[in-house]
């Protein structure tokens, strides 16, 4: 008995495309975790470095910091990715932006806290070698 909807290929179908739609939703995960593991992160190094004896003053200049730059940046790129997933028909490209974007964000969340924090140490030596 022959089919009538003629024979199959076996592998011969394309694969498909993730939805864009869930990108939004992603992001949004992504972003709100990388903010925590950077706030995190950023607390334990500023404690320390207290702990080692750098002024105070520091607990307040990290949340300024924290809360001017790493809020915003992470509320565009969160944003943007928003507005794409509700314009952009999926495709593999778009798929391959939002990888680089993810690892862009937890690359800078994981190491931004010790860089900042290393020369926030570096510069309070300096001003106290430079006063004494």
């Amino acid at each position: 008995m022959a089919s009538t909807f003629g024979p199959r290929l076996f592998r011969r179908s394309t694969s498909s495309v993730p939805a864009a739609r869930s990108l939004g939703r992603r992001m949004t995960l992504h972003a709100a975790t990388a903010l925590v593991a950077f706030a995190a992160i950023q607390i334990w190094l500023v404690s320390s470095a207290i702990a080692a004896g750098a002024p105070s003053a520091l607990i307040v200049v990290a949340l300024v910091v924290l809360l001017a730059l790493a809020v915003p940046i992470t509320r565009s790129v969160e944003r943007r990715w928003y507005h794409l997933s509700r314009q952009a028909l999926a495709s593999w490209g778009l798929h391959a932006r939002f990888r680089r974007d993810v690892r862009r964000l937890w690359v800078a969340a994981l190491t931004l806290p010790f860089l900042w924090v290393s020369g926030a140490m570096a510069a309070t030596d300096a001003i106290a070698a430079i006063t004494r």
